[in-house]
């Protein structure tokens, strides 16, 4: 259910370009960071989950995108 839930972050973060800018402002530069500011909107999901979504999840949307999140690293 969790990989449920990344993915659907995953997708809305794609879609939603406010979204998109608020993680850039964010800083979010690792798998962790990543994880915490997608709890941070309501998605509660691992690291494991989150890690698993991004290689799983095919973007669908033609401005969006969330290549750059696949090449984050695991630490702080």
């Amino acid at each position: 259910m969790a990989l449920e839930t990344a993915l659907k972050f995953l997708q809305r973060l794609e879609k939603e370009n406010t979204l998109r800018t608020q993680l850039y402002i964010s800083k979010a530069d690792t798998l962790e960071k990543l994880v915490q500011f997608a709890h941070g909107k309501g998605f509660v999901v691992s690291q494991d989950d989150m890690k698993i979504a991004l290689n799983e999840y095919q973007e669908q949307f033609p401005q969006g995108t969330i290549e750059p999140l696949r090449q984050l690293p695991s630490g702080q």
